[in-house]
């Protein structure tokens, strides 16, 4: 399984691109996964935390994990994982793909060309 991550304004190939967010962007038109979109409103503060236990309730072992990542490449194959902020460190998707190797131990990369 090739899963990577990135933000809606990348390069990344359209065609691999899948929505993690609560909303996608106007022009966006591939598929959504809101299971990993976070919650709000959201503690500005603990953001990080709070998006972690979410994670741990939505995904309580490694299977449920397995099998929503099994759903979402049968549907886009070699996924790219986005939502909008361009910086990792401020955005969801660094806390998911954290959550995917501790759950699955695979490596979830930035998505770089």
């Amino acid at each position: 399984m090739l899963v990577s991550v990135s933000y809606f304004a990348s390069k990344a190939p359209a065609d691999r691109k899948v929505c993690i967010a609560k909303k996608a962007p106007r022009y966006f038109r591939g598929p959504r996964f809101p299971e990993f979109a976070p919650a709000y409103p959201w503690d500005m503060k603990d953001w990080q935390a709070r998006y972690r236990r979410e994670l741990e309730v939505r995904f309580p072992d490694a299977a449920s994990l397995r099998d929503s990542l099994a759903r979402i490449e049968a549907a886009t194959p070699d996924p790219i994982l986005c939502c909008y902020e361009k910086a990792p460190s401020d955005c969801h998707r660094s806390i998911l793909a954290g959550f995917i190797f501790d759950r699955l131990g695979l490596t979830v990369p930035e998505w770089t060309a």
